[in-house]
C-alpha cells in the first residue's frame, strides 16, 4: 500500500509548495500562528508556513517509501531466537 500511497503524498507536499499563494488565498486563509512566527508581508507567514509543511510531506514520503520511519513493521523482532516449531505453534 505504501508503495501506491507515499508517491501520492509526495506529489501532494510539492504542490503545496507550488501553490502556496493559491491554497492561502482561496481555502484557508491567513493562519494566526505563522503570520506571528514566521513574519508578516508579501512571502512570508502562511505561504512560507505551507512551503514547509509541503517540505515536510515530501519527507516524510520519502521515508515511509524506503520503510525508514521508526516503529514500522521492519522494526518489529522477537526478544530470543525461538525454532520454527515453536513459530508455528504459537
Amino acid at each position: 500500500m505504501r508503495f501506491f500511497l507515499s508517491p501520492l503524498v509526495l506529489i501532494a507536499g510539492v504542490l503545496m509548495m507550488k501553490y502556496s499563494v493559491i491554497i492561502t488565498e482561496q481555502f484557508s486563509g491567513k493562519i494566526d500562528f505563522a503570520e506571528k512566527y514566521l513574519g508578516t508581508g508579501i512571502g512570508a507567514g502562511t505561504y512560507t508556513w505551507w512551503k514547509l509543511f509541503g517540505l515536510a510531506l515530501c519527507i516524510l514520503a520519502v521515508l515511509w517509501f524506503f520503510n525508514k520511519l521508526p516503529g514500522g513493521a521492519a522494526t518489529q523482532q522477537l526478544s530470543a531466537p525461538t525454532s520454527m516449531l515453536v513459530q508455528l505453534l504459537a
